[in-house]
Order: structure tokens, then C-alpha cells, then sequence
């Protein structure tokens, strides 16, 4: 290695566990001749991340979805992204210095809100997904486009706009169906619909292929009351809302995957 050494940003939660890991992480890198970043740095070659799938998303969004490839440490409860686990930290150290692994690109899911006042339009991206509802947990009402044609009149709890990484998180809670990440294409799936003679939602999942436009228009009940749009977890309120649109983004991450076979492992251990 030459002077100039290799750069790692590195992302961690608060919890114990993972400040204990941190050091234990630094200390190792920097024995290999890394620089390690508690910011984030462009010229880094990779975004490390210490925690559960909560820290690998805060890192995805903190990095403004980053080129530079995420690999995360899990030493939380729940690890779809974090595939390291503790007790193999030495032997990934050694897959990453010699380029033992692939890389995945996950695609994100844009949202586009357009407004009813003359504002200026608002993009969001999410890695696993949105959630369309109410500010005060109320049955929703939104009228749904695919490509421009009417698909429903939906009432229910929520709305989700999930992305195939983020199949097996809160979508997979509400029903929807588990998609491999590197697929193309995103879900659209309802949350405790409503389903009777004055309301006819559909109770499943659709999966919608890559190049579809997915439109919400408030119903006539709530038309420009607040709507709560929920991006990866985090709540972000909107009103004057004249319609939504989502559509599969442009923008992906790169994740480093050491075994192939950890995805399955992974939905046996935590599904079955």
C-alpha cells in the first residue's frame, strides 16, 4: 500500500454494542493501513456501517445515496443489509483488502409530490420504502393511477411504495410479497384495506415493473387535508398536496455481498 492511504467512512448507532465494535473496527482497519472518516468522505472506498438495518438506511441517506460501496456490521436485532456478523469481522477485513466479494446494486423508489398553491415540486428517495397515510392515524381515501389509468378508490390505513430490497420490511409485515434486491421494479401494497359494498380496495400486493408511473390523488372526503408521508421510517407532513407520483429512481446504492447464499440464509432465519 502507498502513502497515501485507503479511506473508510464509517457509520455507527449509539447503542453499546456498537461503540464497542467501532473501536474494535478502527483499531483493525488502521493496523491494515486505513484511514478511517466519522464523516462522510467522497474520496472514501467504502461506507461501513456499525448497527441493524435502522443504521444502514440513516447512512444511505446521511451519504446522499453514495456510489461508494455500504457493507454494514450487524449488532442489532434485525440485519437484511448488515450482513457481517460480529464473531467474522477478521475474516471480512481480509475478504475486503484481497476483493473477495461481488456488488449488488439496490435500486431506490422516487416519490414526486406536485402541489395545489404554485409551490415548487418536492422529490423524496427511499431504499425500502414509503407509506402514504394520514397525520392522525385516520382511514385514508386516494384514488390510484398506474400509467395514467384508474386502478382504485383506495380506503385503508396506508398506502406503502416499497422497493425489492425493502420487500422484507414493513411491506412484508403488511402482506406484500418478498422480492430479491436486485430485482427491477417496485410494490404497491395496502395496509388494513377497506373492502365492502362502499368501498372496494384491492387486498393484495401488486408488483409493478421498473418503468411504471404510480399516481395518489386525494379522494373527495380529505381533498388538501394533511398527508403524512413516511420515507424510510421518517415522517415528513405535506398539505396542498394536488397528487403523488412514484416511480422507480434512476439513483441505486452499491451494496458488498461476500456470500451469495446470505440472502436466503438470512429470510429462513428471520421468516421461518
Amino acid at each position: 500500500m502507498d502513502d497515501q492511504k485507503s479511506i473508510i467512512n464509517l457509520y455507527q448507532n449509539n447503542n453499546e454494542k456498537s461503540k464497542i465494535i467501532s473501536k474494535i473496527i478502527q483499531k483493525k482497519f488502521s493496523e491494515e493501513g486505513f484511514e478511517i472518516s466519522l464523516e462522510h468522505n467522497p474520496k472514501a472506498e467504502l461506507n461501513l456501517c456499525i448497527g441493524g438495518d435502522g443504521a444502514f438506511l440513516r447512512a444511505v441517506h446521511k451519504s446522499r445515496y453514495s456510489p461508494i460501496p455500504f457493507v454494514g456490521i450487524n449488532t442489532g436485532h434485525l440485519g437484511f443489509y448488515q450482513e457481517i456478523l460480529i464473531p467474522n469481522i477478521d475474516t471480512f477485513i481480509q475478504n475486503f483488502i484481497h476483493y473477495n466479494y461481488d456488488i449488488e446494486q439496490l435500486d431506490l423508489v422516487e416519490c414526486c409530490l406536485y402541489f395545489t398553491d404554485g409551490k415548487e415540486p418536492v422529490s423524496h428517495r427511499a431504499l425500502n420504502e414509503f407509506a402514504v397515510k394520514t397525520t392522525d392515524n385516520s382511514i385514508i381515501h386516494l384514488e390510484v393511477y398506474i400509467d395514467g389509468n384508474h386502478l382504485q378508490s383506495f380506503a385503508g390505513d396506508a398506502l406503502l411504495i416499497s422497493t425489492p430490497s425493502g420487500s422484507t420490511a414493513y411491506n412484508f409485515s403488511a402482506g406484500g410479497s418478498i422480492l430479491y434486491q436486485s430485482l427491477k421494479g417496485f410494490q404497491l401494497t395496502p395496509l388494513a384495506p377497506l373492502n365492502s359494498k362502499a368501498y372496494r380496495s384491492l387486498l393484495n400486493s401488486i408488483v409493478l415493473p421498473s418503468d411504471a408511473a404510480l399516481r395518489f390523488k386525494q379522494g373527495r372526503e380529505e381533498r388538501n387535508s394533511k398527508i403524512d408521508l413516511l420515507i424510510d421510517g421518517v415522517s415528513v407532513v405535506y398539505d396542498n398536496i394536488d397528487y403523488l407520483e412514484f416511480r422507480a429512481s434512476d439513483t441505486y446504492i452499491n451494496k458488498i455481498v461476500f456470500d451469495k447464499n446470505w440472502y436466503w440464509m438470512n429470510i429462513k432465519d428471520k421468516f421461518l
